[in-house]
């Protein structure tokens, strides 16, 4: 007889049906401890945790789940890309004014290297003004970062782009510095998109001209930057990038002054601030310099922080729901992920053990008599026996010896009673 094969740990139907996650956490304790973990150290979230719910987990464990939830998360958002690269699907709805920024913030790894984090934020523009003389105001930020090389990240953020209707919004400006990368991220998703240089970067590139000229900290050059700023704000680059050139004519070796003024003239068209604030649009990036310091930096730039690189875009994932306000809607599909994914686990696990099992042997074949490879050219008649009759039922024949012995006669000859 063989033996039972042994019952593996496996995954309940009813499981699924309840919406339990891995491990001996209820959902709702999952979730929660998973939320804390994207917010806050995992010491502090699993503290935290037993002080409201009376759940008691370990470090280690508040670790596993985060990182767990968010890899998850990283793996549907970057479905989602390839089948919107894929399929083109239609165009959801967007608005009457939508801003896009992105930048970059550095965040420390193991073994003291340091990594490019990319940002992008997008948000709707108010479409009225909090009072005369107010920069736009911009409202329903949402938040996409990742680890990535700038190529890369054009790719990712197809879903985030789609999901706040870039394609459909009526206008859509672009503010960011002039960094190469940023301006290809913007050709890459909307190349009619209205490009405004932030004005603090342009101020930084007339600040270091004055600098290179009258020395850094001296007064005059903060009262020229200060004066030059003023100008570029309500009349916009033509006077100060004449100006410039005549600065450049005065000191012809100075090279600050001419790689800035360079770069400003190349960006003429991007630093007509007056006629953008008439549009009602931000002249700064001040949406996404906020991000680096929300989204990455208050996270994964902690005091003694030091990050595997293959963990930092599973926290980013996570952050970027929790600030971006969609926890209730993107955690179910966290949490199905990682339901199915424990099953196709055990799955795969029952697969490799049922290969590793030992094969049951084959009884052998029964043994042929030599004589059934003989071809018998006559073969004799069979012959049939009638059927025997039971022998319950048989008594001895008349003349039988038997009925001739005393017992014989005292059995079967009728007695004188029966006789009469």
């Amino acid at each position: 007889m063989r033996n039972v094969q042994p019952a593996e740990q496996g995954f309940f139907p009813l499981d699924e049906e309840l919406e339990l996650l891995p491990g001996n956490l209820t959902p709702h304790s999952h979730e929660s401890l998973v939320r804390l973990g994207a917010w806050m150290p995992f010491e502090k979230a699993a503290a935290l945790l037993t002080g409201l719910l009376g759940v008691a987990v370990s470090q280690s464990r508040g670790r596993r789940c985060t990182q767990a939830a968010g890899k998850a998360y990283v793996e549907l958002q970057t479905e989602a890309a390839d089948r919107i690269e894929r399929e083109a699907p239609e165009l959801l709805p967007g608005c009457e004014q939508l801003v896009v920024s992105a930048d970059g913030a550095m965040v420390p790894l193991l073994q003291g290297e340091w990594a490019e984090v990319k940002t992008m934020a997008i948000g709707e523009v108010q479409t009225q003004r909090s009072g005369p003389g107010q920069d736009a105001h911009v409202k329903k930020i949402s938040y996409f970062s990742r680890l990535v090389d700038a190529r890369r990240f054009e790719h990712l953020t197809l879903n985030e782009v789609h999901l706040r209707g870039v394609g459909q919004s009526k206008q859509v400006a672009a503010v960011m510095d002039g960094a190469e990368w940023l301006q290809s991220l913007i050709d890459y998703h909307c190349p009619s998109a209205i490009r405004i240089l932030d004005f603090p970067h342009a101020g930084q590139r007339l600040g270091e001209i004055a600098q290179s000229i009258w020395g850094e900290g001296s007064p005059k050059a903060s009262q020229w930057t200060q004066k030059r700023l003023h100008l570029l704000k309500h009349q916009g680059p033509q006077g100060i990038l004449v100006q410039l050139d005549l600065l450049t004519q005065r000191y012809p070796q100075n090279e600050i002054l001419a790689q800035n003024r360079a770069y400003l003239e190349k960006r003429k068209t991007q630093m007509q601030y007056p006629h953008y604030q008439r549009q009602n649009w931000p002249i700064g990036s001040g949406m996404v310099e906020s991000a680096n310091k929300l989204v990455v930096e208050a996270r994964l730039k902690g005091a003694g922080m030091h990050w595997k690189r293959e963990h930092v875009d599973p926290m980013l994932a996570l952050r970027n729901i929790v600030c971006s306000d969609r926890w209730d809607q993107e955690w179910p599909k966290i949490a199905h992920r990682l339901r199915q994914r424990v099953i196709l686990r055990k799955k795969a696990r029952r697969r490799q053990h049922l290969q590793d099992l030992p094969s049951t042997p084959t009884p052998p074949a029964p043994a042929r008599n030599l004589s059934d490879s003989i071809p018998n050219p006559s073969p004799k008649p069979v012959q049939k026996h009638p059927p025997q009759k039971s022998s319950k039922s048989r008594k001895p024949a008349a003349n039988h010896p038997w009925r001739r012995s005393p017992i014989g006669r005292a059995r079967y000859q009728p007695s004188a009673s029966s006789k009469k």
